[in-house]
Protein backbone atom coordinates (compact mmCIF):
# COMPACT_ATOMS: atom_id res chain seq x y z
CA UNK A 1 0.00 0.00 0.00
CA UNK A 2 1.46 3.34 -1.05
CA UNK A 3 1.71 5.88 1.75
CA UNK A 4 1.43 9.63 1.32
CA UNK A 5 4.74 11.38 2.02
CA UNK A 6 4.64 13.45 5.18
CA UNK A 7 4.85 17.20 4.60
CA UNK A 8 8.08 18.60 6.03
CA UNK A 9 7.75 22.34 6.83
CA UNK A 10 10.60 24.74 6.14
CA UNK A 11 10.27 28.34 7.31
CA UNK A 12 10.61 30.97 4.58
CA UNK A 13 10.64 34.74 4.77
CA UNK A 14 9.43 35.48 1.26
CA UNK A 15 7.62 33.94 -1.68
CA UNK A 16 9.07 35.38 -4.87
CA UNK A 17 9.37 39.12 -4.29
CA UNK A 18 6.44 39.45 -1.87
CA UNK A 19 7.36 39.28 1.85
CA UNK A 20 5.35 36.70 3.78
CA UNK A 21 6.58 36.34 7.33
CA UNK A 22 4.48 33.26 7.94
CA UNK A 23 5.04 31.48 4.62
CA UNK A 24 5.97 27.79 4.92
CA UNK A 25 7.37 25.61 2.12
CA UNK A 26 6.19 21.99 2.11
CA UNK A 27 6.35 19.02 -0.27
CA UNK A 28 3.35 16.67 -0.54
CA UNK A 29 3.27 13.70 -2.95
CA UNK A 30 6.31 15.14 -4.72
CA UNK A 31 4.63 18.52 -5.38
CA UNK A 32 6.15 21.64 -3.76
CA UNK A 33 3.62 23.82 -1.95
CA UNK A 34 3.84 27.19 -0.25
CA UNK A 35 1.63 27.93 2.72
CA UNK A 36 0.58 31.55 3.17
CA UNK A 37 -2.28 33.43 4.82
CA UNK A 38 -5.36 33.77 2.58
CA UNK A 39 -6.13 37.15 1.04
CA UNK A 40 -8.53 38.58 -1.51
CA UNK A 41 -5.69 39.14 -3.98
CA UNK A 42 -4.50 36.17 -6.05
CA UNK A 43 -0.85 35.28 -5.52
CA UNK A 44 -0.47 34.87 -9.30
CA UNK A 45 -3.34 36.56 -11.22
CA UNK A 46 -4.01 34.38 -14.27
CA UNK A 47 -7.65 34.75 -15.32
CA UNK A 48 -8.88 37.79 -17.21
CA UNK A 49 -9.79 40.91 -15.27
CA UNK A 50 -13.50 40.85 -16.19
CA UNK A 51 -14.00 37.30 -14.90
CA UNK A 52 -11.91 38.02 -11.81
CA UNK A 53 -14.06 41.07 -11.04
CA UNK A 54 -17.24 39.08 -11.50
CA UNK A 55 -16.06 36.29 -9.22
CA UNK A 56 -14.97 38.80 -6.59
CA UNK A 57 -18.39 40.47 -6.61
CA UNK A 58 -20.58 37.33 -6.42
CA UNK A 59 -20.81 35.21 -3.28
CA UNK A 60 -23.86 33.06 -4.06
CA UNK A 61 -23.94 30.89 -7.16
CA UNK A 62 -26.57 28.54 -8.60
CA UNK A 63 -25.33 25.86 -11.02
CA UNK A 64 -27.83 24.01 -13.21
CA UNK A 65 -26.86 21.05 -15.36
CA UNK A 66 -28.68 21.08 -18.69
CA UNK A 67 -30.88 18.13 -19.61
CA UNK A 68 -29.28 15.95 -22.27
CA UNK A 69 -32.25 14.58 -24.13
CA UNK A 70 -30.27 11.82 -25.84
CA UNK A 71 -29.41 10.39 -22.42
CA UNK A 72 -32.93 10.85 -21.07
CA UNK A 73 -34.62 9.10 -24.01
CA UNK A 74 -32.18 6.19 -24.13
CA UNK A 75 -31.93 5.74 -20.37
CA UNK A 76 -28.25 6.63 -20.40
CA UNK A 77 -27.28 4.29 -23.26
CA UNK A 78 -26.13 7.32 -25.25
CA UNK A 79 -23.85 9.34 -22.98
CA UNK A 80 -23.68 13.00 -23.97
CA UNK A 81 -21.25 15.64 -22.79
CA UNK A 82 -22.47 17.90 -19.97
CA UNK A 83 -23.21 21.62 -19.97
CA UNK A 84 -23.58 23.62 -16.74
CA UNK A 85 -25.17 27.09 -16.48
CA UNK A 86 -23.86 29.29 -13.65
CA UNK A 87 -26.08 32.04 -12.22
CA UNK A 88 -25.78 34.75 -9.61
CA UNK A 89 -28.24 33.48 -7.00
CA UNK A 90 -28.94 36.99 -5.69
CA UNK A 91 -30.30 38.47 -8.93
CA UNK A 92 -30.59 35.53 -11.35
CA UNK A 93 -27.99 36.87 -13.81
CA UNK A 94 -26.53 34.23 -16.11
CA UNK A 95 -22.78 34.73 -15.70
CA UNK A 96 -20.93 31.59 -16.87
CA UNK A 97 -21.36 28.37 -18.83
CA UNK A 98 -19.19 25.28 -18.29
CA UNK A 99 -18.97 23.02 -21.35
CA UNK A 100 -17.54 19.49 -21.29
CA UNK A 101 -15.18 18.43 -24.06
CA UNK A 102 -14.48 14.70 -24.28
CA UNK A 103 -14.08 11.98 -26.88
CA UNK A 104 -17.18 10.00 -27.81
CA UNK A 105 -15.77 6.51 -27.28
CA UNK A 106 -14.35 6.97 -23.75
CA UNK A 107 -17.44 8.93 -22.73
CA UNK A 108 -19.84 6.22 -23.92
CA UNK A 109 -17.77 3.32 -22.57
CA UNK A 110 -16.31 4.72 -19.35
CA UNK A 111 -18.60 7.55 -18.15
CA UNK A 112 -18.53 9.00 -15.60
CA UNK A 113 -14.89 7.90 -15.13
CA UNK A 114 -13.78 9.19 -18.54
CA UNK A 115 -11.14 11.82 -19.25
CA UNK A 116 -12.55 15.26 -19.96
CA UNK A 117 -12.01 18.98 -20.18
CA UNK A 118 -14.57 21.45 -18.82
CA UNK A 119 -14.23 24.88 -20.41
CA UNK A 120 -15.71 27.84 -18.53
CA UNK A 121 -17.10 30.69 -20.62
CA UNK A 122 -18.08 34.09 -19.22
CA UNK A 123 -21.49 34.93 -20.71
CA UNK A 124 -22.66 37.91 -18.65
CA UNK A 125 -25.12 39.97 -20.72
CA UNK A 126 -25.56 37.26 -23.38
CA UNK A 127 -28.58 35.08 -24.11
CA UNK A 128 -26.48 31.97 -23.50
CA UNK A 129 -29.37 29.65 -22.68
CA UNK A 130 -30.52 29.76 -26.31
CA UNK A 131 -27.02 29.04 -27.66
CA UNK A 132 -26.18 25.65 -29.07
CA UNK A 133 -23.19 23.70 -27.80
CA UNK A 134 -21.20 24.67 -30.90
CA UNK A 135 -21.98 28.35 -30.33
CA UNK A 136 -20.88 28.06 -26.71
CA UNK A 137 -17.68 26.28 -27.71
CA UNK A 138 -16.80 29.22 -30.00
CA UNK A 139 -16.82 31.68 -27.07
CA UNK A 140 -13.49 32.59 -25.41
CA UNK A 141 -12.50 30.22 -22.59
CA UNK A 142 -11.82 31.81 -19.22
CA UNK A 143 -10.48 28.68 -17.53
CA UNK A 144 -10.32 24.94 -18.14
CA UNK A 145 -10.71 22.03 -15.73
CA UNK A 146 -8.69 19.01 -16.88
CA UNK A 147 -9.72 15.70 -15.38
CA UNK A 148 -7.72 12.54 -16.20
CA UNK A 149 -9.89 9.45 -16.44
CA UNK A 150 -9.50 5.70 -16.29
CA UNK A 151 -8.18 5.59 -19.87
CA UNK A 152 -5.28 7.96 -19.13
CA UNK A 153 -3.49 8.63 -15.84
CA UNK A 154 -6.01 7.03 -13.46
CA UNK A 155 -6.51 3.32 -14.28
CA UNK A 156 -7.69 2.61 -10.75
CA UNK A 157 -10.71 4.93 -10.71
CA UNK A 158 -13.87 3.36 -9.26
CA UNK A 159 -11.74 0.97 -7.16
CA UNK A 160 -11.00 1.08 -3.47
CA UNK A 161 -8.69 4.07 -3.11
CA UNK A 162 -5.36 2.55 -2.08
CA UNK A 163 -2.92 4.78 -3.98
CA UNK A 164 -2.82 8.07 -5.94
CA UNK A 165 -3.49 6.13 -9.18
CA UNK A 166 -6.97 5.40 -7.78
CA UNK A 167 -7.63 8.99 -6.68
CA UNK A 168 -10.02 11.11 -8.74
CA UNK A 169 -9.07 14.72 -9.30
CA UNK A 170 -8.55 17.60 -11.71
CA UNK A 171 -6.16 20.42 -12.57
CA UNK A 172 -7.58 23.89 -13.27
CA UNK A 173 -5.85 26.03 -15.89
CA UNK A 174 -6.40 29.68 -16.80
CA UNK A 175 -7.59 30.10 -20.39
CA UNK A 176 -7.91 27.36 -23.00
CA UNK A 177 -5.76 24.26 -23.48
CA UNK A 178 -6.27 24.60 -27.26
CA UNK A 179 -7.53 21.13 -28.00
CA UNK A 180 -5.12 19.21 -25.76
CA UNK A 181 -6.03 15.63 -24.88
CA UNK A 182 -7.48 15.42 -21.34
CA UNK A 183 -5.04 13.95 -18.89
CA UNK A 184 -1.90 14.86 -20.85
CA UNK A 185 -1.24 18.44 -19.65
CA UNK A 186 -1.97 18.27 -15.91
CA UNK A 187 0.85 20.00 -13.97
CA UNK A 188 2.67 21.30 -17.06
CA UNK A 189 2.86 24.98 -17.97
CA UNK A 190 2.53 28.24 -16.07
CA UNK A 191 -1.24 28.73 -16.42
CA UNK A 192 -2.20 26.37 -13.59
CA UNK A 193 -4.47 27.92 -10.96
CA UNK A 194 -4.47 24.87 -8.69
CA UNK A 195 -5.59 21.27 -8.49
CA UNK A 196 -8.25 19.15 -6.76
CA UNK A 197 -7.70 15.57 -5.61
CA UNK A 198 -9.04 12.87 -3.34
CA UNK A 199 -6.75 12.17 -0.36
CA UNK A 200 -4.92 8.86 -0.60
CA UNK A 201 -5.27 6.32 0.79
CA UNK A 202 -9.02 5.66 1.27
CA UNK A 203 -10.33 9.05 0.09
CA UNK A 204 -11.80 10.16 3.39
CA UNK A 205 -12.89 6.64 4.46
CA UNK A 206 -16.71 7.00 4.75
CA UNK A 207 -16.78 10.73 3.96
CA UNK A 208 -16.62 11.77 0.28
CA UNK A 209 -13.62 14.12 0.28
CA UNK A 210 -11.57 16.20 -2.13
CA UNK A 211 -8.71 18.54 -1.24
CA UNK A 212 -8.26 21.86 -3.08
CA UNK A 213 -4.71 23.13 -3.62
CA UNK A 214 -4.27 26.80 -4.52
CA UNK A 215 -1.55 28.24 -6.76
CA UNK A 216 1.24 30.07 -4.95
CA UNK A 217 3.97 32.22 -6.44
CA UNK A 218 6.29 30.30 -8.69
CA UNK A 219 5.58 27.53 -11.20
CA UNK A 220 4.35 24.26 -9.67
CA UNK A 221 4.11 25.86 -6.24
CA UNK A 222 0.83 25.23 -4.43
CA UNK A 223 -0.70 25.65 -0.98
CA UNK A 224 -3.52 23.76 0.73
CA UNK A 225 -6.65 25.90 0.43
CA UNK A 226 -9.78 23.93 1.30
CA UNK A 227 -11.36 20.54 1.90
CA UNK A 228 -14.76 19.57 0.44
CA UNK A 229 -16.58 16.84 2.40
CA UNK A 230 -19.96 15.24 1.87
CA UNK A 231 -22.36 12.77 3.51
CA UNK A 232 -21.79 9.03 3.50
CA UNK A 233 -25.26 8.35 2.01
CA UNK A 234 -26.68 10.46 -0.82
CA UNK A 235 -28.08 10.29 -4.34
CA UNK A 236 -30.72 8.03 -5.83
CA UNK A 237 -34.29 8.40 -4.58
CA UNK A 238 -33.00 10.13 -1.46
CA UNK A 239 -32.49 13.21 -3.68
CA UNK A 240 -36.26 13.63 -4.01
CA UNK A 241 -36.64 14.77 -0.42
CA UNK A 242 -33.15 15.39 1.00
CA UNK A 243 -30.58 17.93 -0.19
CA UNK A 244 -26.94 16.82 0.00
CA UNK A 245 -24.59 19.27 1.71
CA UNK A 246 -20.84 19.45 1.06
CA UNK A 247 -19.22 21.94 3.47
CA UNK A 248 -16.01 23.58 2.24
CA UNK A 249 -13.51 24.04 5.09
CA UNK A 250 -10.19 25.85 5.33
CA UNK A 251 -7.33 23.35 5.47
CA UNK A 252 -3.83 23.37 6.95
CA UNK A 253 -0.86 21.38 5.59
CA UNK A 254 -1.18 18.71 8.28
CA UNK A 255 -4.91 18.18 7.59
CA UNK A 256 -4.79 16.54 4.15
CA UNK A 257 -6.17 13.31 5.65
CA UNK A 258 -8.13 14.87 8.51
CA UNK A 259 -11.91 15.18 8.60
CA UNK A 260 -12.92 18.82 9.13
CA UNK A 261 -16.50 19.72 8.07
CA UNK A 262 -16.31 23.20 9.59
CA UNK A 263 -17.77 24.77 6.44
CA UNK A 264 -16.10 28.08 7.29
CA UNK A 265 -15.28 28.96 3.66
CA UNK A 266 -18.34 27.88 1.69
CA UNK A 267 -21.18 25.39 1.32
CA UNK A 268 -21.97 23.29 -1.75
CA UNK A 269 -25.54 21.98 -1.76
CA UNK A 270 -27.11 19.50 -4.16
CA UNK A 271 -30.67 20.82 -4.19
CA UNK A 272 -33.75 18.64 -3.71
CA UNK A 273 -36.41 19.12 -6.43
CA UNK A 274 -39.27 21.54 -5.89
CA UNK A 275 -42.50 20.41 -7.52
CA UNK A 276 -43.48 17.47 -9.71
CA UNK A 277 -41.70 18.69 -12.84
CA UNK A 278 -38.34 18.92 -11.11
CA UNK A 279 -38.94 15.59 -9.38
CA UNK A 280 -39.58 13.92 -12.76
CA UNK A 281 -36.40 15.47 -14.13
CA UNK A 282 -34.42 14.13 -11.16
CA UNK A 283 -35.94 10.66 -11.51
CA UNK A 284 -35.36 10.22 -15.24
CA UNK A 285 -32.15 12.17 -15.90
CA UNK A 286 -28.87 13.02 -14.18
CA UNK A 287 -29.48 16.75 -14.62
CA UNK A 288 -28.90 18.34 -11.20
CA UNK A 289 -29.06 21.75 -9.52
CA UNK A 290 -26.47 22.99 -7.04
CA UNK A 291 -25.80 26.09 -5.00
CA UNK A 292 -22.41 27.40 -3.90
CA UNK A 293 -22.53 29.93 -1.07
CA UNK A 294 -19.33 31.62 0.07
CA UNK A 295 -18.97 32.60 3.73
CA UNK A 296 -15.44 34.04 3.73
CA UNK A 297 -15.09 37.46 2.07
CA UNK A 298 -11.29 37.16 2.01
CA UNK A 299 -11.26 34.59 -0.78
CA UNK A 300 -9.54 35.73 -3.97
CA UNK A 301 -11.27 35.34 -7.37
CA UNK A 302 -9.18 32.35 -8.48
CA UNK A 303 -9.79 30.65 -5.14
CA UNK A 304 -13.52 31.00 -5.79
CA UNK A 305 -12.94 29.61 -9.27
CA UNK A 306 -11.20 26.57 -7.78
CA UNK A 307 -14.21 25.90 -5.53
CA UNK A 308 -16.58 26.31 -8.47
CA UNK A 309 -14.51 23.72 -10.35
CA UNK A 310 -14.60 21.42 -7.33
CA UNK A 311 -18.42 21.54 -7.46
CA UNK A 312 -18.41 20.34 -11.08
CA UNK A 313 -15.90 17.60 -10.20
CA UNK A 314 -18.12 16.52 -7.29
CA UNK A 315 -21.02 16.16 -9.74
CA UNK A 316 -18.99 13.85 -11.99
CA UNK A 317 -17.63 11.84 -9.08
CA UNK A 318 -20.76 11.31 -7.02
CA UNK A 319 -23.94 12.18 -8.96
CA UNK A 320 -23.33 10.92 -12.51
CA UNK A 321 -23.26 7.24 -11.57
CA UNK A 322 -26.91 6.29 -11.74
CA UNK A 323 -28.07 8.20 -14.87
CA UNK A 324 -31.25 9.10 -13.06
CA UNK A 325 -33.02 7.27 -10.27
CA UNK A 326 -34.88 4.94 -12.64
CA UNK A 327 -33.53 3.06 -15.66
CA UNK A 328 -34.40 0.01 -17.75
CA UNK A 329 -31.83 -2.74 -18.23
CA UNK A 330 -32.62 -6.02 -20.00
CA UNK A 331 -36.37 -5.44 -19.63
CA UNK A 332 -35.92 -4.84 -15.93
CA UNK A 333 -36.64 -1.65 -14.04
CA UNK A 334 -33.78 -0.58 -11.80
CA UNK A 335 -34.45 1.96 -9.05
CA UNK A 336 -31.50 3.43 -7.17
CA UNK A 337 -32.51 4.13 -3.57
CA UNK A 338 -29.21 5.75 -2.57
CA UNK A 339 -25.42 5.60 -2.97
CA UNK A 340 -23.12 4.75 -0.07
CA UNK A 341 -19.53 6.02 -0.02
CA UNK A 342 -16.92 3.60 1.28
CA UNK A 343 -13.12 3.95 1.05
CA UNK A 344 -13.28 5.86 -2.23
CA UNK A 345 -15.93 3.65 -3.86
CA UNK A 346 -19.61 4.25 -4.46
CA UNK A 347 -21.84 1.34 -3.45
CA UNK A 348 -25.38 1.70 -4.85
CA UNK A 349 -28.44 0.34 -3.11
CA UNK A 350 -30.77 -0.73 -5.94
CA UNK A 351 -34.16 -2.36 -6.33
CA UNK A 352 -34.61 -4.36 -9.56
CA UNK A 353 -38.15 -5.11 -10.68
CA UNK A 354 -38.39 -8.04 -13.10
CA UNK A 355 -41.59 -7.78 -15.10
CA UNK A 356 -42.59 -11.44 -15.38
CA UNK A 357 -46.16 -12.07 -16.51
CA UNK A 358 -47.38 -8.74 -15.28
CA UNK A 359 -45.78 -9.20 -11.89
CA UNK A 360 -47.34 -12.60 -11.20
CA UNK A 361 -45.79 -16.03 -10.94
CA UNK A 362 -43.07 -16.92 -13.48
CA UNK A 363 -44.12 -18.67 -16.65
CA UNK A 364 -43.02 -22.24 -17.51
CA UNK A 365 -40.36 -20.96 -19.89
CA UNK A 366 -39.02 -18.63 -17.18
CA UNK A 367 -38.84 -21.50 -14.70
CA UNK A 368 -36.86 -23.57 -17.24
CA UNK A 369 -34.55 -20.62 -17.92
CA UNK A 370 -33.84 -20.34 -14.23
Amino acid sequence: MAEMPVAQPVMATAVGSVPMATAVAVVVQGIPMMIAPPSNIDAVPLIDANTAGMLAAVNNFTIKQRIRWGEAITGGCIEQSNVYDVFNSDNGDHIMVAVEKSDDCPRCCCAPMHSLLVEYKTVYGMDARSMSKDQLAALPTTMTMERPGCCNEKPGLCCCLLSPSCADGAVVHAGSLNGATPGTVLHQGQSIMGFIEQPAPFGGYFTPTVNIMDRGQGEKTYRPLAKVEGPCIFGGCSELCCPSSFPVSSMQPDQLNTQLKTGDLAEITKKAPQGLAQAAREALTDSDTYTLQFKDNKLAPQQKAMMLSSLVLVDYMFFEQDNGMCSCENNKLKITLFECYCLGCLCPCNIVLDGNSGGGAPTKSEEIAR
